[in-house]
């Protein structure tokens, strides 16, 4: 409800949402948390990774954010600690990638019981086809959390349409055949794919993978897009500035102040 509910409120104001994403912990908790500070004040949503060592959707930059977090000791119960940091500032809607093995592990009622409790409103597991969804969709359900689910531009219809009976919040829509990192350019066909799936869904539609520049978000928009995730370019930012955090926020914000303007 609180992502519909911010969708419509942009849409209303021809606005996209710009989604921020950053690995939780990285490159350790306080600097993490200094991090969220920064991007918080022009992020319409926030999307929080939960760092993992084998985090088979993403390119090197955020493999490496998975890295750095772990190394300094982060872990699940440390990233719902976060994440709870970060409602005592933001009041946005935030989402979660986390893979599924973390959530095996946490126990599946009990982590959807965990992440609302926090202040998580969605969770995204990119390595859950729906074919095996549904006791993950069923625990998300149970503690009013939305079960948000990915699309790439080779999702069949017949399998979009079995999507969406599971999906809410938002749909995520993969850029680009590939892993996460930032793009100099978009092809023609993934602007295609977003009107594709837009005459299949009133769903919000959510952008990612491989957005880094001002013309990747209008061109977007106007293929139909509602929102945009920004994950890789933040995170390239931070990673030239680790010995600074002050700094690192600094760029950041400049960053998306001319991302978005």
């Amino acid at each position: 409800m609180k992502f519909q509910q911010t969708f419509s409120k942009l849409k209303k104001e021809k606005k996209t949402a710009f989604m921020p994403f950053l690995v939780a912990g990285d490159p350790d908790y306080n600097a993490s948390l200094a991090m969220f500070k920064a991007v918080a004040p022009s992020a319409d949503m926030l999307e929080i990774g939960f760092p993992y060592s084998d985090p088979l959707a993403d390119g090197p930059t955020i493999q490496a954010a998975d890295e750095r977090a772990l190394h300094s000791g982060i872990d699940t119960d440390k990233v719902f600690s976060l994440i709870s940091k970060v409602r005592e500032f933001y009041k946005g809607p935030i989402s979660v990638l986390v893979y599924a093995n973390l959530v095996y592990q946490y126990g599946i009622d009990n982590f959807y019981k965990q992440a609302a409790k926090c202040g998580i409103d969605g969770v995204l597991i990119p390595d859950v086809p729906y074919e095996e969804a549904e006791p993950f969709v069923l625990a998300a359900k149970k503690h009013k959390v939305s079960p948000v689910f990915m699309v790439t531009q080779t999702t069949t219809e017949e399998r979009l349409k079995k999507i969406l009976k599971y999906a809410e919040g938002y749909l995520y829509l993969v850029s680009v055949l590939g892993v996460t990192g930032s793009r100099s350019s978009l092809g023609n066909e993934t602007y295609n794919f977003i009107k594709r799936i837009r005459k299949h869904t009133d769903l919000p539609l959510a952008l990612g993978f491989g957005i880094s520049k001002k013309e990747h978000i209008t061109n977007a928009a106007k293929a139909g897009i509602d929102g945009v995730i920004v994950g890789s370019a933040i995170i390239k930012i931070m990673e030239a500035n680790l010995n600074d955090t002050k700094q690192a926020a600094g760029k950041i914000e400049a960053f998306i102040e001319e991302l978005i303007a």
